[in-house]
């Protein structure tokens, strides 16, 4: 009975029994277990080789190796300051002296000036009729002393004898002012035709002045244009009209204007 125990076949045997067990399947079944066995073991060591080793072979940070050798070398940070920004300071320019500050404030802020004897300039286009250009003699302004030398005689004379240029009653053109003589004046000239040939224009400065009978004399170019322009200015002008005399504490005067012509052609 117990003989019988020990000589039960396994489950391969018992398969395998009347077959060929020369043949693979019965060898790799009989091995099935130990090879298992062994797969598993070689699997652990290789997963734990594959842990463990990168942690045996890693250094300390800090270590540092020369020729084979280690050794610990401490490393001190020193603290490092950011550079300085520099900042550039322009230097200041030379002071200017006070005289010339206030010429170059006069030059850059002065306001015109206003002559009241100049009215707002208007442009005076002359009628294009004939030449006139014959030569005109002028009669030379008289500048005087300066302290009234000259001696008026008759009721109604003065005692002013240089022109003045702003009196208490200023002399009238026909009832009007210096305006209305100047359309007169427009009116009155007549272009050259050689100045129209040349494209001659621009502006003429005069000055006049009207006596105590309220005639006009001493005109006079200031700043002329052309010989041509201005020899027509002047004619016009003398031959104008009486005018009502300016008048100072109710005695006539003369009064002397200054007087802008514009020529466009």
């Amino acid at each position: 009975m117990k003989e019988n125990l020990f000589n039960i076949k396994d489950f391969d045997d018992l398969i395998f029994e009347f077959r060929n067990r020369d043949y693979g399947a019965y060898q790799l079944r009989k091995k099935y277990n130990s090879a298992l066995l062994t797969g598993l073991i070689i699997s652990l060591f290789i997963g734990s080789s594959l842990v463990i080793i990168p942690f045996i072979g890693r250094k300390p940070a800090d270590m540092i190796v020369y020729g084979g050798s280690s050794r610990y070398v401490s490393v001190n940070m020193d603290v490092l300051e950011p550079p300085k920004e520099e900042f550039y300071i322009p230097s200041a320019p030379p002071p200017r002296n006070h005289s010339s500050l206030e010429l170059e404030e006069s030059v850059r802020y002065a306001p015109p000036e206003v002559v009241d004897t100049i009215l707002p300039f208007e442009t005076t286009m002359a009628t294009i009729d004939q030449a006139l250009t014959e030569p005109l003699d002028d009669a030379p302004v008289s500048m005087g002393s300066g302290f009234g030398d000259d001696i008026f005689d008759g009721e109604g004379g003065s005692d002013f004898g240089e022109p003045l240029f702003i009196v208490e009653t200023m002399p009238s053109f026909r009832g009007g002012d210096l305006n209305k003589f100047r359309l007169w004046v427009q009116n009155k000239i007549n272009y050259p035709q050689e100045a129209i040939d040349k494209k001659i224009e621009g502006r003429v400065f005069l000055t006049f002045i009207i006596e105590t009978d309220g005639s006009v004399s001493n005109v006079t170019v200031v700043k002329g244009l052309d010989p041509l322009i201005d020899s027509v200015a002047v004619k016009a002008i003398k031959e104008s009209p009486r005018w009502s005399p300016g008048r100072q504490r109710g005695q006539p005067v003369r009064v002397r204007y200054s007087f802008p012509l514009n020529f466009a052609i």
